[in-house]
């Protein structure tokens, strides 16, 4: 009974710190506003599930199958990102170290940190529940709910799979190499491969499509099997059918369950790799009484205990040595250059001179446009996302506001700095573009330089964390540059055809390299106003 009551207290506290920042307000705002756009209207020219040529009508079963199948894709992905924070903040907080302090298990503790994370992630997935009830009113094909139908998807679809989200998300904060932004991107790739393969059988997505599938056969035998998931585009009106919703039978509900199963497993497997706290407690005791930090306070004291001590408390303030205020902007730069690359190993330049040379050798369709190139694009993303919120995450603010015109200086420094490293890894890209006399490919290069960084800074000042651009860069490089999604494709599609998206949207690489340009200044305008409007509270 302890134990669960351990595990209880901490569940609570955890959600209850959780849900009272305005941060979660924003994020739950954020994604009730989204649950809207999971059920468009029937003019609006797309949709987020389709068959082949056929929509099923908006009742009770389809608005929550739909929604609940959006939900799952969508919270997989960002509920993982918005959870995965629960440990570094005890940790950062001290509160870990209390916690050490104390009788607590690893288990119980891990184990109240997945509840906290579930619990965070179906309180989201309640709040699009009622949006989707709403919505199926608003649309109003067929006004009678029925709830049972519309609730179930939710239940059996979405939370099972949230559970192991939130148990990965406990998994990766306990391995050091995972906590951070190389976590992040593993997670990433991990949610593409599994998201891109065998019809999303991961998440058990294919209940509802097999259900669905099978009901358009029977009315519409010329179906071809073909359906697609996501903010879809039509270019013609669909056919609506009805379906009545999935009979969720107990074959298909312990089917489910093994999800929590899944999950519970995963914990079990955090808690034989999660050090704990105590550790760093005891690593950071050690650091602190170092032979190093013993002299130095056996000198301190020897200098207050002596002679010297006293001439020291009698130096007056006119004594001492005038302070030098240094106001060069290249060594503030370079300053923020030194710590923008304190991260890169050696090995990680190794890999970028290796990028650079093979944007230099290989045929073009490989290298500087294809996918070299687009490899050279996400290779620094740990080091851009460290910018704009490095003050915020080591507590260092107050220090650096301190400084004249901290504002525009600090800013500027340390995007150029970032600039100078989108050069540096782009630079293969550059030279084969000036060899080559591809002056379109290159204004695309320059849009690339300017804009990833600015993205990168804004998203520091804005949120305080490395986490924000981690996320919304990777999946900007995924849809544009690596899948070459129009409109997010700022790598460019240089020569080509007249029925490129480019071209077929009356522009050209002056258009679009320009507009790249005006996101990436507005990203910066943002930037500056927001850390000028905290430096002025």
């Amino acid at each position: 009974m302890n134990g669960i009551r351990t595990i209880y207290h901490i569940a609570r506290a955890d959600l209850l710190e959780r849900i009272r920042q305005y941060s979660f307000l924003v994020t739950l705002a954020i994604t009730m506003l989204v649950a809207y756009f999971f059920i468009p209207p029937a003019d609006a020219g797309f949709v987020t599930l389709y068959f082949d040529k056929y929509r099923g009508i908006y009742n009770s079963a389809w608005v929550g199958g739909a929604v609940a199948l959006s939900t799952t894709l969508f919270l997989s992905l960002f509920g993982f990102y918005l959870v995965k924070n629960s440990i570094l903040r005890d940790e950062r907080t001290r509160v870990g170290q209390i916690i050490a302090s104390t009788s607590v298990k690893k288990f119980h503790y891990l184990l109240g940190k997945a509840l906290s994370n579930f619990a965070v992630l179906s309180i989201i997935v309640f709040f699009i529940l009622i949006v989707a009830l709403i919505m199926q009113v608003v649309r109003g094909e067929v006004m009678q709910v029925e709830l049972w139908q519309l609730v179930s998807p939710f239940l059996f679809m979405a939370l099972p799979v949230m559970a192991v989200v939130a148990a990965l998300a406990v998994l990766f904060e306990t391995r050091p190499f995972l906590q951070g932004g190389l976590g992040n991107v593993i997670y990433f790739f991990l949610y593409i491969i599994i998201g891109t393969s065998s019809s999303f059988s991961a998440f058990g997505t294919e209940i509802i499509t097999s259900d669905m599938m099978n009901e358009v056969v029977s009315i519409h035998p010329d179906f071809t099997g073909s359906y697609s998931i996501g903010i879809l585009v039509l270019e013609q009106p669909l056919e609506l059918f009805e379906w009545q919703g999935v009979e969720w039978t107990a074959a298909i509900m312990q089917q489910r369950a093994l999800y929590f199963i899944l999950s519970f497993i995963v914990i079990i497997g955090a808690t034989l790799s999660f050090r704990g706290f105590k550790e760093d407690s005891i690593k950071r005791k050690k650091e602190s009484r170092s032979s190093q930090q013993k002299d130095r306070d056996r000198e301190i004291a020897d200098l207050i205990d002596n002679d010297q001590g006293e001439s020291l408390r009698s130096i007056h303030v006119a004594d001492l040595t005038p302070v030098k205020v240094r106001k060069s902007f290249l060594a503030l730069v370079f300053a923020e250059w030194r710590l923008m690359m304190s991260g890169a190993s050696m090995v990680w330049f190794g890999i970028t001179s290796i990028l650079i040379i093979l944007c230099l050798l290989l045929p073009a369709s490989s290298a500087s446009q294809g996918m070299i190139g687009s490899v050279a694009w996400i290779w620094p993303l740990m080091l851009w996302s460290g910018i704009g919120s490095r003050e915020a995450r080591h507590q260092t603010y107050d220090l650096v506001a301190s400084t004249p015109r901290f504002v525009i200086r600090q800013l500027s420094a340390v995007w150029i700095a970032a600039v100078m490293l989108t050069c540096l890894t782009g630079s293969g890209m550059a030279i084969r573009f000036i060899l080559e006399g591809n002056v379109e490919a290159l204004a695309y290069w320059v849009a690339g330089v300017i804009l990833i960084p600015s993205l990168a800074l804004a998203s520091g000042v804005l949120t305080k964390t490395n986490r924000t651009f981690e996320v919304l860069y990777m999946i900007i490089w995924y849809l544009g540059p690596f899948n070459k999604m129009p409109f997010l494709n700022f790598m460019g599609e240089v020569g080509t055809s007249e029925d490129s998206w480019v071209t077929g949207a009356g522009l050209n690489a002056w258009n679009m390299s320009a507009i790249y340009i005006l996101i990436g200044i507005g990203a910066l305008f943002l930037a500056y106003m927001w850390r000028k409007r905290r430096h002025a509270l």
